[in-house]
């Protein structure tokens, strides 16, 4: 059963608010270098990682990026 808040080890599916786009990301403590066709590793000290810890399903974050701030919405905790 999924919990109802992200924390490390978390896999998350997120909508990309501006495209619609979704994509899962799993919650890692470092990055292992792995790579995975079924989702995105993204580090707790991340700006994103960061914006995700203890989010909730429908909470939208917002992520500092190079082009500007993306916002996701939490869509499910995996």
């Amino acid at each position: 059963m999924a919990a109802d808040v992200v924390f490390l080890g978390a896999m998350v599916k997120l909508r990309e608010v501006d495209t619609g786009d979704e994509d899962v990301y799993k919650l890692v403590g470092e990055a292992s270098g792995s790579v995975s066709l079924d989702f995105v590793e993204v580090t707790a000290t991340s700006p994103m990682g960061e914006s995700l810890m203890k989010a909730r399903v429908g909470d939208v974050i917002k992520v500092a990026a190079p082009k500007g701030v993306i916002r996701f919405e939490v869509v499910e905790i995996l």
